[in-house]
């Protein structure tokens, strides 16, 4: 899917980059210690890293999921299950992360929020260009 790799390609450069800026900020600054409520204010750029990661597999599983969905014409008890239980494993991820102390929140926010703006952005210039063939072109009837 075109789409789903925009998004992914688009992601890992944001989280890239912001990476490389989050190593030019000095996260034990006093103006920030609002981040050390969130974990370890040293673990901020990995947490970058994990959330986009985290990310970007989840919407890889979604993709997954409603692709062998389409194909049939009710959602299967299988499907159910392999849903419930990649959103179960994202949880324990994040869960064993943050115990042991591996993650700062505040990164991992940063991180899986990347991957969400940039796929609503794909999908909204998606829609535009879409939009602007007309109902005509497509082969629908107006």
């Amino acid at each position: 899917m075109d789409l789903i790799k925009r998004v992914t390609k688009k992601s890992v450069i944001l989280i890239f980059l912001l990476i490389l800026l989050s190593f030019l900020v000095d996260w034990k600054d006093e103006r920030l210690r609002f981040i050390a409520l969130f974990g370890n204010p040293g673990l901020v750029t990995v947490s970058i890293l994990i959330g986009g990661i985290i990310g970007l597999a989840n919407l890889k599983g979604l993709v997954w999921g409603i692709e062998s969905l389409l194909g049939t014409h009710r959602a299967s008890s299988r499907m159910v299950f392999l849903s419930l239980l990649r959103l179960f494993i994202l949880f324990a991820v994040i869960i064993i992360l943050v115990v042991m102390r591996l993650m700062n929140l505040f990164g991992f926010l940063i991180g899986m929020t990347v991957v969400f703006l940039v796929l609503i952005g794909e999908a909204l210039r998606m829609a535009k260009a879409q939009g602007k063939e007309g109902p005509g072109e497509s082969g629908e009837r107006p």
